[in-house]
């Protein structure tokens, strides 16, 4: 049966003990100087993927010869490059790192120096995300056969503004008819993440024309445009491409 001191033991001094040596590691036992965070600021994303690269420079003032054993990245959003494992006393450790962001947020990470003496070393690394283009659709290609048929595709946007966004402009081949729902909101915004809603829209296209070569989709949403190609294949018997089953 546990007691008040035991308690007291178990939840006040075994957590202050550990974050004592915790901080003695990472602050008070810090044996490299120099900047061990970088702010890329406001970087604009295209999709899938945009990297950022930064190189840290760190000077040993140890005294003595440092052995790196490990880093150790938090999210596998950070990856790094080659570096020297012997840092001697005065020189430099050099730590190329890359950085991928993916969508529009604010996004940090911490790398963990793993030193042979048991000392640790925390660096940091934050961007706030834009996507360059808000909209996107899929499936892209589009592809409508000449049967008449109804494909379905999906309109999203991200949107920084409160309500819905207005609703888009849609220009297509005269010989192709289109509908389109309303905007959906799909998750909301996030004002402390830098994070924006996200809405989407189910539309639909049907034509009974082969298209011509060039054909394509243009979609315009306060200021932003999008444009994607319409293709006009003719497929296997039985075959049902995805675009023709609708999208929740």
């Amino acid at each position: 049966m546990s007691t008040p001191k035991k308690r007291f033991i178990v939840r006040v001094i075994i957590p202050c003990i550990s974050f004592l040596i915790l901080w003695r590691f990472v602050f008070w036992g810090s044996t490299l100087e120099g900047e061990k965070s970088h702010d890329f600021g406001l970087v604009e994303v295209t999709r899938p993927t945009t990297a950022l690269e930064h190189t840290f420079v760190l000077t040993n003032r140890s005294g003595k010869e440092l052995v790196l054993v490990d880093v150790i990245p938090d999210c596998g959003c950070t990856t790094t490059e080659a570096y020297q494992e012997v840092i001697g006393n005065g020189e430099a450790l050099i730590l190329p790192v890359r950085f991928t962001l993916r969508q529009s947020q604010i996004r940090k990470s911490t790398i963990r120096l793993v030193f042979e003496n048991g000392s640790i070393e925390l660096l940091r690394l934050q961007a706030e995300g834009r996507m360059k283009q808000p909209l996107r659709i899929s499936p892209v290609p589009i592809n409508l056969t000449p049967e008449g048929e109804s494909v379905f595709g999906i309109l999203g946007m991200e949107w920084f503004e409160e309500g819905a966004p207005p609703m888009p402009k849609f220009t297509v081949p005269d010989v192709v008819t289109l509908q389109h729902e309303t905007w959906k909101l799909k998750s909301k915004m996030k004002a402390w993440e830098k994070t924006p809603a996200n809405w989407s829209m189910k539309f639909e296209l049907a034509t009974d024309h082969t298209l011509p070569d060039g054909s394509e989709i243009k979609i315009v949403v306060k200021g932003n445009e999008l444009v994607a190609p319409l293709l006009s294949e003719v497929l296997p018997r039985g075959a049902t491409p995805f675009s023709r089953i609708p999208v929740q």
